[in-house]
């Protein structure tokens, strides 16, 4: 098995363009990142060991529960899934497994064991609306390996705007922007009322975000699914923002943030809506299973105050600061931790949507150089 510190050396970054019908994008997704995509499973197999007690076959079996709620979304996804295991030279259940990595690590078996795991503190996200034009972004900070299996997805659907997500290779969705002018960022979220219902999963939602023809259309996707898992979702659209803090459950399971014009907002893996909106039965486990939310988000929070106004090298800044280190913005593996249970910032992003500019890091802020997408041109279909 590799090492920490080979798991965190950047690697080149493997952009893959798909097109044509869901199964179609799925074997060129499949094929273009199937080194990536076996070293996924083998790593989420060992996740699920350790965090859920689930062996591989016990995990694909919980996983396909959820097929009936993701057909009855889209069946487009589930075609999409097959199309990539085929690229890939894997199973279909081995891929659903993978995009259902949240449900399955905060299963009702997983649960058992959450008193004595605590996983990696997963993204500290932003949206700055103080300026002329928005400034968006997050860390994204997972597993060391996942260093190694991150993928810049660009996408030409059928219908519907073409769009790019910055993801795990074989997953359908984390975060990115689209042709319409919506943004989407995100954060793990977990609660007491995560019991492992079978409904839409995580990842496979914030594909659905990323297909939106609009703000009000993606809010409108969250209202009409089922959800399994909570999750944040801070959808940026037309120069207006909104958060939305998500429960398992329906519509009245959310609770939304505005941001308004000349505010801005931070986000990390815990609830921070009012208490009035959090059912009083119900408990915020973010802060014990991921102990370093909440410095991330004040410390997060107390240097954008110090910004004389929102920019990208600002908040490029912001992610990568190493205040309370190895647990900081920028987060690095701790060696005293186990290997599984360690973090690291595995992809930085500062989005400016009205300009369709995505300044990217893969890797760590600190040191890692930022690459900047143009993705004007792509989104205009040329």
């Amino acid at each position: 098995m590799s090492t920490t510190e080979e798991f965190i050396t950047p690697r080149e970054p493997l952009v893959v363009r798909v097109e044509g019908t869901a199964h179609e994008r799925g074997v060129q997704y499949g094929s273009a990142a199937k080194e990536r995509v076996l070293l996924s499973l083998e790593n989420y197999a060992r996740v699920y060991a350790k965090f859920a007690d689930l062996t591989w076959d016990e995990a694909t079996a919980l996983a396909r529960t959820f097929v009936p709620a993701i057909e009855d979304f889209d069946p487009r996804y589930l075609q999409e899934m097959e199309g990539i295991a085929e690229g890939a030279g894997v199973t279909f259940d081995d891929v659903l497994a993978l995009n259902l990595r949240t449900e399955i690590l905060f299963s009702g078996k997983a649960r058992k064991l959450a008193a004595a795991a605590v996983v990696p503190g997963e993204c500290t996200a932003f949206c700055d609306l103080r300026g002329p034009e928005p400034v968006v972004g997050q860390n994204w900070d997972w597993i060391p390996f996942s260093h190694q299996t991150v993928v810049v997805l660009e996408a030409i659907p059928e219908r519907g705007p073409r769009w790019v997500s910055v993801v795990e290779a074989g997953l359908l969705a984390k975060f990115g922007m689209n042709a319409a002018g919506v943004t989407v960022l995100t954060n793990a979220l977990v609660s007491s009322l995560d019991v492992g219902t079978p409904g839409m999963p995580y990842h496979l939602l914030l594909r659905g975000l990323l297909e939106a023809e609009s703000a009000e259309a993606a809010e409108q996707v969250l209202r009409a699914a089922p959800r399994s898992s909570s999750a944040n979702y801070l959808i940026v659209g037309d120069g207006t923002a909104v958060d939305a803090e998500a429960r398992p459950g329906t519509a009245r399971d959310i609770s939304w943030l505005p941001v308004r014009q000349g505010e801005y907002l931070v986000h990390a893996n815990h609830f921070i809506s009012d208490d009035s909106a959090f059912p009083t039965t119900a408990t915020d486990h973010g802060p014990r299973v991921m102990p370093d939310t909440l410095f991330r988000r004040e410390r997060a929070q107390a240097l954008a105050e110090l910004m004389p106004r929102p920019s990208v090298a600002g908040w490029h800044e912001v992610l990568s600061d190493h205040e309370n280190f190895p647990d900081a913005l920028c987060c690095h593996p701790n060696p005293k931790e186990h290997e599984l249970e360690q973090g690291s910032t595995v992809a930085s992003a500062v989005i400016e949507p009205a300009r369709h500019l995505m300044h990217l890091v893969l890797g760590h802020p600190c040191s890692v150089p930022r690459v900047t997408y143009d993705y004007g041109p792509f989104f205009a279909g040329n």
